[in-house]
């Protein structure tokens, strides 16, 4: 299992978002709210494409230097 640790996941609307998005393809997946985390089993690519659908929903904030400059701007 590979663990993601997310943002902004704070109730169970977060969660039917995020499973709504990505459980069909990964029947793996689990969010855990406490945590603000989701944990799939997933290969590589795959992990880099439940993370990319994460960004797009708002759950996980946009890596390397180009996401601090987003973030920065976004808050």
């Amino acid at each position: 299992m590979q663990k993601i640790q997310c943002q902004n996941i704070k109730c169970e609307g977060c969660v039917k978002k995020i499973n709504d998005a990505l459980l069909e393809d990964y029947p793996t997946l689990r969010v855990d709210i406490s945590t603000q985390s989701v944990e799939v089993e997933a290969d590589e690519n795959a992990l880099n494409l439940i993370k990319e659908k994460l960004q797009q929903l708002g759950f996980l904030a946009p890596s390397g230097m180009l996401g601090k400059f987003k973030g920065f701007f976004s808050k």
